[in-house]
């Protein structure tokens, strides 16, 4: 009997096509922007997106996290939703790497409204964090996709502006807004600063995540990119493969088990681990020298 996983629409797997597709996709270095594969996925995304660049990045979570550290200031709060994918399932990204607070608001239904969203704005001033961005989430994966209207994006997205504040849209799924819509996904996330979409939900791809923003701080990413080592030389199976209008960037042919990184992380000796030391040997022995321990990668 043929089994249907429902469990995510991340698990999907490469078809035969796409495969193909990565095979024969021209590639190059990355690092110096000469992969025409991944420099036309990056153009077509900002296209759809309606912004003026974007960035390819290996998962939905650095997406994100470059995105906050592009329009906060360490000692900022950001504002979500009490049930946000930013602030349950992204390692604490947003203290970790940008130095920001989260402040939540409990909603009924994934979907933040300007009034309770401009009751928490603070100003600068002597006694507690300023606010320095928005983050709506569309759709709102723990409330089951919920999706924005159109009229509640612009009015939180003006009113955050008015004040000074950014907006930042985690559109992981933003393509299932536009299919629920009808709109296009330019259309939906144009008031917003920056956005994220995710190409292994709603477009089938096996993996890969896009920023899109100002040309500016798009570039100011990829240096945050190459930070957190989201990056590589030379790229493999390109973003060739994708069945709809944005073409993504493959998984690496061999993928780690589920929790192999952190498996291998825990058995490393850490540093004044009290585990007992091997005798040392004698400078004439003859076995070889027992092979390194690799260390996990920090970018699973």
């Amino acid at each position: 009997m043929k089994t249907i996983d429902l469990r995510s629409d991340t698990v999907t797997k490469p078809t035969p096509e796409m495969r193909r597709a990565m095979a024969e996709a021209e590639v190059g270095d990355d690092v110096y922007g000469e992969d025409p594969t991944v420099n036309l996925l990056e153009e077509r995304a900002a296209e759809a997106a309606g912004k003026q660049a974007a960035l390819f990045v290996p998962t939905g979570t650095m997406g994100n996290t470059i995105a906050v550290k592009l329009l906060t200031e360490h000692g900022q709060e950001v504002i979500c939703d009490s049930r946000a994918h930013m602030l349950d399932y992204e390692m604490s990204m947003v203290a970790w790497f940008s130095g920001c607070v989260l402040r939540t608001i409990q909603t009924a239904d994934g979907i933040l409204s300007w009034d309770e969203v401009k009751r928490l704005i603070k100003p600068v001033n002597p006694y507690s964090a300023p606010t320095g961005l928005v983050e709506i989430e569309n759709t709102h994966n723990m409330w089951g996709g919920h999706f924005y209207p159109l009229e509640t994006i612009y009015e939180i997205c003006e009113g955050a502006h008015d004040r000074g504040v950014k907006v930042h849209m985690d559109g992981a799924r933003i393509f299932n807004a536009a299919e629920a819509t009808g709109l296009p996904v330019r259309e939906i996330c144009a008031p917003a600063d920056t956005v994220m979409f995710c190409l292994s939900k709603a477009l089938g791809a096996p993996a890969g995540s896009i920023l899109a923003g100002p040309a500016n701080l798009i570039a100011k990413g990829r240096l945050y990119r190459k930070r957190l080592g989201g990056v590589r030389s030379a790229c493999s199976p390109p973003p060739a493969s994708s069945p709809s209008k944005i073409p993504p960037r493959s998984w690496p042919p061999t993928t780690p088990t589920r929790n192999s990184w952190l498996k291998a992380w825990r058995s490393f000796p850490e540093s004044g681990s009290t585990r007992k030391k091997s005798p040392p040997t004698s400078p004439s022995s003859t076995s070889p020298p027992p092979a390194k321990r690799p260390r996990p990668s920090a970018c699973y």
